[in-house]
């Protein structure tokens, strides 16, 4: 699809969504399918339109999208037909929501508007509008670790100013190749590659859905210049059979980040000439609003970088002042980039901001250079009797052994200690690990506070949609563990 095409639908979309559908400013207009165009071309009429974009995540089931839906209350549910099934039970009990199939309907569905016919006869809607900088246009839901998910609003500011820190970042251009495979029903799809390359000119090349043997195929004939993924994604490409005979040379970056990226999963791309761009942001913080340069990307590995052009980040205290560095504290941000409100959810905006200072919840630290590493969640801190431990120290150790595929430590109640470190732990395939030589990897690198009392080997780990650790859940189930185990190793 070439630029005029796309400026052609969606200026036929935005006249759908204003003439036909009588969407107006603050309206809500959902979205649920896999990666495609109409998600950017959906995006777009609601800005010029007024209206605001809720995505929904096209693997939960409707049971779940009615959390969202029911706080969002969109007026239109645009729905991809392979998903016509799960939209179609989320309309029960909310007459008010109208769904519309982007591909033919069954027989039986004359209540679903189609999209084409209504994009045939629209009278396009120009760019050009005298909405507001500050009107919002997406609203991304959190992704649930800790708790209900809140809706984040962000503003047409902060998807423009988000562009543009992306743009300086990975030093974009026209000449870019970007190859979107991040879920684009989540922010990071749309905000780190997606909509900066077409500011800059760029070609998009958007999968459906993660396939790392069409990821390695694509690059090699595309010629594919940017890529973004999560750690887990970046380690199912790296390790396809394909990856030592792909043609790797055209690539200027992978980017990885909103989380710790263990050094081994950078190491293939490293070897093979490409540089990893570690990244933060988050649902309420548009990434990248600290990230890593690719002139840097070996040197600091294992740092998020330093703040984007558009952005301020501090280190501080529980009193909001800074900490020198090598000291931990939270991560705090100030930008165009950060939500402007939790939507319909004052208390929870309240919390978030001191002084206008966005409060990410993360702890982390800074070098003597200025560049700022992640040490854990706030929420994560595990307090052992009178001592803050952070799990991440531990996570780390035990990334680092080859026998074991992922782990999580979390904290569970202790009647002497107040809590107890829990290591959760999954077993790569055909290894074999016992409770004695899983202690043994923390003897003499962390005290002994620090060490887990519990240890836990489990199948697999609860993930969110999005792919984060759902330590809410862990810690759930570690609570219905005995009481006092005595240091036991248990399996699930």
């Amino acid at each position: 699809m070439t630029y005029p095409a796309l400026e052609d639908r969606i200026a036929r979309l935005a006249g759908v969504l204003r003439h036909s559908l009588q969407i107006g400013i603050g309206d809500r207009v959902s979205f649920l399918g896999d990666n495609c165009p109409e998600i950017v071309e959906l995006l777009f009429a609601c800005a010029r339109v007024g209206a605001i974009f809720v995505p929904l995540n096209a693997h939960m089931t409707a049971e779940q999208h009615n959390v969202y839906l029911d706080n969002a209350q969109p007026r239109f549910l645009f729905v991809e037909g392979r998903y016509l099934d799960t939209a179609r039970d989320c309309t029960v009990g909310r007459p008010s929501l109208r769904l519309v199939s982007f591909g033919p309907v069954a027989p039986g569905n004359d209540d679903i508007d189609r999209l084409a016919p209504l994009i045939e006869a629209a009278t396009p809607v120009a760019s050009g509008t005298d909405l507001p900088f500050s009107t919002p246009l997406l609203m991304a839901y959190t992704s649930g670790t800790t708790g209900n998910p809140k809706g984040a609003v962000l503003s047409q500011e902060s998807l423009y100013y988000s562009a543009l820190n992306s743009i300086d970042m990975f030093e974009m251009t026209a000449r870019d190749k970007v190859l979107t495979i991040v879920p684009m029903y989540h922010i990071g799809g749309i905000s780190i590659h997606t909509i900066p390359a077409m500011r800059v000119g760029a070609t998009v090349t958007i999968h459906r859905e993660l396939d790392p043997a069409l990821v390695l195929r694509d690059i090699e004939r595309y010629r594919i210049t940017l890529i973004v993924g999560r750690p887990p994604v970046a380690r199912a490409i790296s390790s396809h059979g394909d990856w030592d005979r792909t043609d790797l040379s055209s690539m200027r970056s992978y980017s990885s980040g909103t989380t710790r990226v263990p050094l081994e999963v950078m190491a293939p791309w490293f070897a093979r000439g490409v540089p990893v761009q570690q990244l933060y942001g988050m649902t309420e913080a548009l990434p990248p609003v600290i990230a890593v340069s690719i002139a840097d990307a070996r040197r600091k590995a294992g740092s998020i970088g330093k703040p984007a052009a558009h952005v301020e980040a501090r280190v501080v205290d529980h009193n909001m002042r800074d900490v020198p560095p090598g000291d931990r504290g939270e991560i705090i941000l100030r930008s165009k980039c950060v939500l402007t409100n939790y939507w319909r959810n004052e208390g929870a905006t309240t919390d978030s901001f001191h002084d206008g200072w966005f409060r990410t919840g993360d702890v982390g630290h800074q070098d003597d250079d200025g560049y700022f590493y992640i040490d854990d969640r706030i929420k994560d801190i595990v307090i052992v009797g009178a001592s803050n431990v952070y799990p991440a120290d531990g996570e780390r150790i035990l990334a680092e052994c080859d026998a074991i595929e992922e782990a999580a430590i979390v904290g569970k109640p202790h009647p002497n200690l107040g809590e107890s470190l829990v290591a959760c732990v999954v077993l790569k395939q055909g290894r074999s690990m016992d409770a004695r030589e899983l202690r043994a990897l923390f003897k003499g690198r962390l005290a002994s506070y620090q060490h887990p009392h519990d240890i836990l080997f489990m199948e697999s780990i609860p993930r969110t949609p999005l792919g984060k650790i759902q330590k809410s859940a862990l810690r759930q189930l570690v609570r219905e563990l005995p009481g006092d185990t005595a240091g036991a190793a248990l399996s699930l």
